[in-house]
């Protein structure tokens, strides 16, 4: 009777153990990272006549930075192509612990604002070659760059971007072109789980 009573016992104790030892290392499971995802739009409407160039690129067609060191925080989003792209750059001294908010794109005549941008396009061969740069310190630029979200214990970032360059210079004809035609550049989009990487 005794002898059934311990081994009763003892394998309700080796199943509480073994079931307490399941529970743990499910908690210890890490979380799946999830897949960042970006958006990006451009459109070219041109001053003389309204005509408009847009592209709206698929997702799996884009890629995605955001870099951190002691002095900024840069985000770069761009087809996979590396046909064009945008990049914008926030001193990180000036910006909260949560990294969120809204922030003013500087402009040609507003070096106070919050974030630099600089627009890049690249024009084939066929056109003459080289890359178009578009940067806030020459440009009339107006918009934000908000992050809506900082997911601080896996370093991911999520939130919107909008850049409108006016008065630009056409980018998509002839390096040689001369006069080229005055337009505007919008490029919008979102980023979600994007992560935040420490470089040197």
């Amino acid at each position: 009777m005794k002898q059934n009573i311990t081994l009763s016992l003892l394998l309700g104790l080796t199943l509480a153990f073994t079931a307490g030892c399941d529970k743990d290392d499910r908690e210890q499971t890490p979380e799946p990272m999830p897949e960042p995802a970006v958006t990006y739009s451009r459109s070219i409407e041109y001053q003389d006549n309204g005509q408009h160039r847009d592209t709206t690129f698929q997702a799996q067609q884009l890629k995605a930075y955001v870099n951190q060191n002691a002095q900024s925080i840069s985000m770069g989003i761009a087809p996979a192509t590396g046909t064009e792209g945008i990049g914008f750059t926030l001193d990180r001294a000036k910006l909260p612990a949560t990294l969120t908010g809204t922030y003013t794109l500087k402009t040609l005549r507003d070096r106070t604002l919050d974030a630099d941008v600089s627009y890049y396009y690249d024009l084939p061969e066929s056109r003459g070659g080289g890359t178009l740069i578009y940067p806030s310190s020459m440009q009339h630029v107006t918009g934000s760059f908000i992050i809506s979200s900082y997911d601080v214990k896996r370093q991911l970032l999520s939130g919107t971007y909008t850049a409108t360059l006016t008065g630009a210079s056409d980018p998509t004809v002839a390096y040689g072109t001369y006069p080229k035609r005055k337009c505007n550049i919008t490029v919008t989009g979102t980023y979600v789980n994007v992560p935040l990487k420490q470089v040197d």
